[in-house]
Order: structure tokens, then C-alpha cells, then sequence
């Protein structure tokens, strides 16, 4: 059977138009296939609304469940076509429409004067959607839980790390935090591509040198990668490479901007929106970088 794909992460589409590459299923879900292939984990989502790196929506599909897709079935890949071969099915590329998903191709973001103002929406979605089980409480006054108890302690080593710009602080207070959580990708993880994402753009605002960036974001990622799932850090060393997903480049974009609070709102919505809690962890994140990164006031 050939699907085809509506939307597709511009970086993924690149390659698949280079050369061919090939791989392995890793895990299969209702609406989601995950593959390890030569040039990272790949994602084949169905009736999605937002694309994350390396990953194509199709739609229209039934659940990837039924198409007897197994772990570790071989894909091949190239020619505008991602082939799972042993279930004959095949995705086709060739009509999807391409989204930039880096940050280094951000344009026209800047610190507003009502920068302040933009962060408070934030933090307010993250306030209505906390779960009790999130990560809202290292942003919000709430009660807190196992998990962002233990990865408090470590916030101001954090923030320090990247306000001075230290790789080896950086890598060490990463590796203390990633894992922290339950599932293929622990909350901890999710606080951390948030961060990622908002430290990328916010210094895109600020005009450093984006290799510099790259050279904290990967380390960052790198370190976390190697202390959690297989899954999560592969998200996380996309995420190092200045990947993000399509809604968390939206939001970011309409903070560091005069977008009207509407859109910003409606982003942070739809990222909070993602089950589980992982939304609220990842906009935690954002929130973290964005507040901490331009203030040397410390956590309390």
C-alpha cells in the first residue's frame, strides 16, 4: 500500500533527495512509526497537525497498528520514498510541502519592549494546563512532585552554564538531569529540548554567532542523549542541532517578535495540549531559558 505524505521536516527531505539511506523500525504506535535509520531517528506520523524533526504526516491512514509493522523490520529510504519492505508499505514524498524546522533559519526576532509581557502568557498556559505530575511546579507556584523536586537543585547550575558559555558545566549538570521522569521520553528530557529551543532563539535575538550556539546545544544534547531512552535521545540530539518541533518554532518566533499575544497563546496551547504532561514540561523549559538567560537573578 503507498501513502502519501502531506507535510515533511525540510532537513529529512534534503537527504532523502542526496541518497538512499536505510534502517530499522524501532517502535510502532496507533499514529506514530519510529525508525532508526543511517542519518538519525525518523518519525512517519499520521493525521498530525504539527511536525517534529525528521518526521512526514500522512493522512488519512489507519492505525499503523494494523499494518502489521513490526520492530525491526528493515526501511529504505531515497527517491522521495520511505519503504517498510516486509509490510509493503510505502510513503511517498514527492507531493509533501516542506517546513524548516531550524533555528538558524529564524528571521526578524528581536527583545521586544513587552518581552516581559509575552513570557507571562507562557507562563499562564503552563499555570491552566499543570497536571500535578509536570514540571510546572519549577515555573509556577504549585505543589511539587518527585520529579521536579529532584531536578530543581540543578536549575541554577544550569542557567550558569550557558550564561557563561561552559561546555564541560554544561555537559555536567545535563547528565544530572536527563532521564529524570517516566516513559520513552522521561519529562526531564522534554524540559531540556524546551530549554534547547528557547536558548537557540533567544540568542538569535541577541545576535551570537549560531556556531557558538551549536557548540552549547550539542554538548547539551550529547550529554543528555547517553542518560536516558534510545528514543528520547535521539529527540534530544536533533533538538542539539537546532531542530524543533513546528509548533515550538512558532512559539518562540512570536515571542522574540511583536506577533499579536493571540498567536503566541495559541502555540503555546497547542504544545501544552500533548499528552501526558510532556506539553507543560517542554514549555517549562522554554520558559526557563527565556526568563533566566536574560536576567541574573537566580532560582529560589
Amino acid at each position: 500500500m503507498t501513502e502519501t505524505a502531506r507535510k515533511i521536516c525540510k532537513r529529512l527531505h534534503a537527504y532523502l533527495r542526496m541518497g538512499n539511506y536505510d534502517g530499522t523500525v524501532h517502535a510502532v504506535y496507533p499514529d506514530a512509526i519510529y525508525c532508526n535509520t543511517s542519518i538519525g531517528m525518523i518519525s512517519i506520523l499520521s493525521n498530525a497537525h504539527c511536525l517534529s524533526p525528521f518526521s512526514a504526516i500522512v493522512s488519512g491512514v489507519k492505525p499503523f497498528t494494523r499494518y502489521e509493522i513490526t520492530e525491526g523490520q528493515h526501511v529504505l529510504m531515497g527517491n522521495e520514498r520511505i519503504e517498510i519492505p516486509e509490510c509493503e508499505l510505502t510513503l511517498d514524498l514527492s507531493q509533501a510541502t516542506d517546513y524548516d524546522l531550524s533555528l538558524d533559519t529564524i528571521q526578524a526576532v528581536f527583545l521586544p519592549n513587552d518581552y516581559d509581557i509575552r513570557l507571562r502568557h507562557i507562563l499562564h498556559v503552563i499555570e491552566t494546563n499543570a497536571n500535578g505530575d509536570d514540571l510546572s511546579p519549577l515555573v509556577c507556584d504549585l505543589k511539587p512532585n518527585e520529579y521536579s523536586e529532584t531536578i530543581k537543585p540543578h536549575l541554577n547550575d544550569l542557567h550558569a552554564a550557558f550564561r557563561d558559555q561552559d561546555p564541560a558545566a554544561c555537559e555536567a549538570v545535563t547528565s544530572a538531569i536527563a532521564g529524570i521522569g517516566v516513559g520513552l521520553i522521561p519529562s526531564a528530557d522534554r524540559l531540556l529540548c524546551g530549554y534547547i529551543a528557547g536558548y537557540a532563539a533567544l540568542s538569535a535575538a541577541l545576535g551570537r554567532s549560531f556556531n557558538r550556539v551549536l557548540e552549547m546545544t550539542r554538548t547539551m544534547a550529547g550529554a543528555a542523549a547517553s542518560h536516558t531512552t534510545e528514543l528520547s535521545g535521539a529527540f534530544l540530539l536533533q533538538s542539539g542541532e537546532g531542530l524543533v518541533s513546528e509548533d515550538l518554532y512558532v512559539l518562540v518566533r512570536n515571542v522574540l517578535s511583536d506577533a499579536p499575544y493571540a498567536a503566541l497563546v495559541s502555540a503555546a496551547n497547542r504544545i501544552a495540549a500533548l499528552p501526558l504532561g510532556g506539553g507543560s514540561d517542554m514549555l517549562a523549559g522554554v520558559y526557563l531559558s527565556l526568563s533566566m538567560l536574560y536576567s541574573k537573578t537566580p532560582i529560589k
